[in-house]
């Protein structure tokens, strides 16, 4: 009898710890998930930013928006310790290979002023945007890196004359509150890297 007690604690345990374990799992998931959704918002407001189509005042409203997405909407902040001017963008294109960093509301800003006469950007879609698995940084901070596309088309006179597809990677900042409704996840993107930029 001893024995078959010691066995269903077992079992107990063994269900206990695998039910964690998957609910940890999902949660990670979850979390992903929402990493995707944010960096897939960020990548449809550059889109509109830089749409010539819409009037000025909708891309700055876009450009708003897409400030928002990020740490301190991209205005100064404190990072363990060490004080950051703000979120970066780094772009590269391909007469220029060495990449070139600029505060992200000035990218924003340069964006939807951009000369050419009709801009259009593609991006990875939501589903394929890949995200590393995450790392706790503190009681209720994560962070993983996300790695998506984008396709970039600039137009004169209805013609094509630059194109380019560059990979980029966004660093990603979880927080994971309690509230009433359960557990809630604040994701904030912080700085895009350009990784590699290509001919089309």
């Amino acid at each position: 009898m001893t024995n078959f007690k010691y066995f269903i604690c077992l079992m107990l345990l063994f269900v206990g710890a695998s039910a964690f374990a998957q609910n940890d799992a999902g949660i990670s998931e979850l979390m992903k998930q929402r990493a995707q959704q944010k960096v897939a918002q960020m990548n449809d407001n550059i889109s509109f930013m830089a749409d010539k189509s819409k009037d000025l005042n909708t891309r700055n409203y876009y450009r708003g928006k897409a400030l928002n997405l990020f740490i301190e909407k991209g205005e100064p902040f404190e990072e363990e310790g060490i004080h950051n001017t703000g979120v970066k963008m780094e772009t590269t294109s391909i007469y220029r290979r060495k990449p070139s960093r600029r505060l992200m509301k000035d990218y924003f800003t340069g964006l939807v002023n951009l000369r050419y006469s009709k801009v259009d950007i593609q991006s990875t879609k939501v589903h394929e945007i890949e995200i590393s698995d995450l790392q706790k940084i503190d009681d209720d901070k994560y962070v993983c890196t996300a790695y998506f596309e984008q396709i970039f088309v600039g137009y004169r006179d209805g013609i094509p004359i630059y194109k380019d597809r560059t990979r980029k990677k966004v660093k990603i900042y979880i927080l994971a509150e309690e509230t009433i409704d359960g557990q809630e996840f604040i994701v904030l993107l912080g700085d895009v890297t350009a990784l590699e930029t290509s001919r089309i």
